[in-house]
This record gives structure tokens, C-alpha cells and sequence, in this order.
């Protein structure tokens, strides 16, 4: 899955910092504070591992998503839409 944002650097736009690429798992690595986001680049996944303020630390993946749902999420890591399941670490 090849997304075709909506505006040209989404991560770098909404203040994430490129962390690095892991060429066997196909994931692209990025970081804003103590939130990370892992893309799976060619499944269209999108994995965020954050503090949730109840639940303590989490990570949720994220399938199937529209372009701008990519970005809904790249913007607010805890946008909720409806396509995902949560792990708790």
C-alpha cells in the first residue's frame, strides 16, 4: 500500500522525527516526545505506542485506512477510526 497524502510530509508537518527503516519488516519509524509510530509501508499499517492516561502504556494497530484517516492518526495518535485492535504492554 502506497498512500498518497494529503499534504506532502505528514510525520515531518505534525512534528515527528524520523527514527529510522527496518528493509526486512518493511517499517518506517518515526517519534514526537514519548509517542512513537511504526508504518508498515507495504500492508498500510500503522502501529502508535503511547501513554494512555488510564491504561498505562499501549499500542494500537491500525488496518485498512483511508489517506486522510492516515493523517487524522499521523495528527493525533489517539483519533479513534474504527479500524484497529489494542495491545497493552
Amino acid at each position: 500500500y502506497i498512500y498518497y497524502f494529503l499534504s506532502m510530509d505528514p510525520f515531518q508537518a505534525n512534528g515527528w522525527t524520523y527514527q529510522g527503516r527496518n528493509e526486512q519488516s518493511r517499517v518506517d519509524f518515526y517519534q514526537r516526545g514519548g509517542e512513537k509510530i511504526d508504518h508498515y509501508y507495504t500492508t498500510g499499517t500503522i502501529k502508535t505506542s503511547l501513554e494512555h492516561p488510564t491504561q498505562g502504556k499501549t499500542q494500537m494497530f491500525r488496518r485498512d485506512l483511508e489517506p486522510a484517516e492516515v493523517e487524522r492518526v499521523i495528527e493525533q495518535p489517539r483519533a479513534h477510526t474504527g479500524h484497529g485492535y489494542q495491545r497493552r504492554k
